[in-house]
């Protein structure tokens, strides 16, 4: 039973890459090349929509000084069971609003993108295909929202 449950997710996961085609390039150093996320535009694309006049949940501001054009916030943190931090962010630019739902391994200085929405609830749903959890160095914003999203969960970013 265990090999045809195995067997099964295996095609399907086979059958996802196959149907996915490949994802647009960007040059953003937020972003790795063969992923096309990129947190430091995320409020410039179709994802985004208009900043209403009042946000349900404020979030947290926090610091990033590699983005000084936009805004970003925290807005929900949780620890997931394999002990990463899953977080839901809100980036704010040009009076248009995008959200992502991340997961930064604190212990370990790894993290990506899990989805992209234009509010909170489809956020949740929603699959960026960013890639598996990778490094953070030399990925300015990234590095600075993994080391909020790490200090507010309580398990501090390790030093590099």
């Amino acid at each position: 039973m265990i090999s045809k449950t195995l067997a099964l997710a295996v095609a399907g996961a086979t059958l996802l890459a196959a149907c996915s085609g490949e994802q647009p390039a960007t040059n953003n150093t937020d972003a790795m090349a063969d992923n096309g996320v990129s947190l430091r535009n995320l409020a410039e694309t179709e994802v985004a929509v208009p900043k209403p006049e009042q946000l349900t949940v404020k979030g947290r501001l926090i610091p990033t000084p590699s983005d000084p054009t936009s805004r970003h916030f925290l807005l929900r943190e949780r620890k997931a069971a394999s002990g990463t931090i899953i977080a839901i962010l809100r980036q704010e630019h040009e009076g248009k609003v995008a959200y992502a739902r991340t997961e930064t391994d604190c212990g370990n200085r790894l993290f990506h993108v899990l989805g992209v929405g234009p509010n909170r609830a489809l956020v949740e749903t929603n699959v960026a295909h960013d890639g598996p959890l990778r490094p953070i160095k030399g990925l300015p914003l990234r590095e600075e929202l993994a080391t909020y999203v790490c200090a507010a969960s309580g398990t501090p970013l390790t030093k590099a």
